[in-house]
């Protein structure tokens, strides 16, 4: 998991001017959340969304690709996808890839076995992960997204410097 969030912070990028506003971070929560809660749902069988608690905290946008600012913030989330039987964990890796890509987003990589999958949505670019977790039973998949580097208000907070 800690990979995942890795993935997810160093990928940080906006589209335009880095001091232009973006969206809120209440808006980039409901996008990130609309991302993991439909791509869920065309998974058969249908499973069970369990929060990774660590997910819910904002992180810094930490060395940021794009020149900007590191007072950004990067608001993401991550899921474990239970209630799917181990004998159809690839099967639902497939259909989410397929979703995706009718979906118009960018396919970034496939692992080996097909269900490691990491992507970009189009048009905003937020940042989207299929990856298989060990859980110390079985391999549960987790279905994350990750927003590019947002202004928590969405505007550049005023200097406190003269």
């Amino acid at each position: 998991m800690i990979i995942v969030v890795a993935i997810l912070v160093t990928g940080c990028t906006e589209g335009g001017a880095v001091n232009e506003p973006t969206m809120t971070e209440t808006q980039a929560l409901a996008r990130v959340e609309q991302l993991i809660k439909e791509t869920a749902a065309v998974i058969k069988p249908k499973p069970r969304l369990d929060l990774y608690l660590p997910s819910t905290n904002p992180n810094s946008c930490l060395d940021p690709t794009d020149g900007g600012s590191e007072d950004r913030i990067v608001v993401n989330r991550s899921y474990y996808l239970r209630d799917i039987p181990q004998s159809q964990v690839a099967e639902a890796a497939k259909q989410v890839k397929q979703y995706w890509e009718q979906q118009g987003h960018f396919i970034g990589g496939v692992s080996a076995d097909g269900i490691g999958i990491t992507g970009r949505s189009r048009p905003d670019d937020f940042l989207f992960s299929l990856l298989a977790a060990d859980d110390g039973n079985d391999v549960v998949l987790s279905l994350g997204a990750s927003s590019p580097c947002i202004w928590p208000n969405g505007t550049r907070e005023p200097s406190s410097t003269p």
